[in-house]
């Protein structure tokens, strides 16, 4: 059984159809795996998101005009200016860059192994895009060239989807850590969904129940079936087609 084809680990060692791990073995295992995918959509979302986002703001002041300095963005952040709201940014991203690590997880199976980062990167690229380019704001009227300001802010994401892929693929292959006796510190990027407040409890009971439905992997084989995997890449193609007509109605608004 090759646990990279799995929603959750089968476990370090194959297990006989129907003969579940103990609990202990399966939740060690489980929680490890969460955790590293959102660990890589932590340091991903820190790093793209957070540093990269601030990084592509300085380059518009840079090539817009004077006027722009000291202006509010559209998330709130003073252009030209490096304040408290800078690390804000940072968290934020690797936040929602964690939350990015648990979509991947769920949605890596569709994909073909050698074109997960691509096809993951496209996804960023059509939700990120269509979600962070508006016409009306001040990211995409005042700050120039105003395509830069869009190529930047569909690039990024599509970055952070390719980045996320690559070092999540690289931190779930099964290792050494599998047998480890601090396997359960994979745990601490889970605390991360506690900022959100009680829908935190209702998604940490969601992957716990998943889990322990997993100890005898039942939960892997099913997410790899034919029938699932071909209606979930039929689901990509309807977010990817939708996100991908708002961004080009706001693309071309915003040209």
């Amino acid at each position: 059984m090759t646990q990279g084809a799995d929603l959750l680990p089968a476990g370090a060692v194959p297990v006989e159809p129907d003969r579940p791990r103990p609990w202990r073995t399966a939740y060690a295992d489980g929680i490890a795996f969460v955790g590293r995918a959102m660990l890589a959509g932590l340091v991903c979302g820190a790093l793209v998101g957070g540093v990269g986002g601030r990084l592509a703001m300085f380059v518009l002041r840079l090539t817009s005009s004077d006027a722009v300095r000291g202006m509010d963005t559209d998330d709130g952040f003073t252009i030209g200016v490096v304040t408290f709201a800078t690390f804000f940014l940072i968290v934020s991203g690797a936040f929602v860059g964690a939350m990015g690590g648990l979509l991947y997880l769920v949605v890596r199976g569709w994909f073909p192994p050698r074109g997960r980062p691509v096809m993951f990167g496209l996804v960023g690229a059509a939700l990120g895009g269509a979600l962070f380019i508006n016409p009306d704001g001040v990211d995409f009227t005042v700050v120039g060239p105003h395509w830069l300001a869009v190529a930047l802010f569909v690039l990024l994401p599509a970055v952070y989807g390719v980045a996320l892929s690559l070092l999540a693929e690289r931190l779930l292959r099964p290792g050494g850590w599998q047998r480890s006796r601090w396997r359960w510190l994979a745990a601490l990027p889970l605390a991360s969904l506690l900022i959100i407040g009680p829908l935190a409890l209702t998604l940490l009971v969601v992957i716990a129940l998943i889990i322990g439905a997993n100890r005898s992997a039942r939960v892997a084989r099913l997410w790899r079936s034919p029938s699932l995997i071909w209606l979930g890449r039929g689901l990509i193609a309807v977010i990817l087609g939708t996100s991908g007509v708002q961004l080009a109605r706001d693309v071309v608004a915003v040209l």
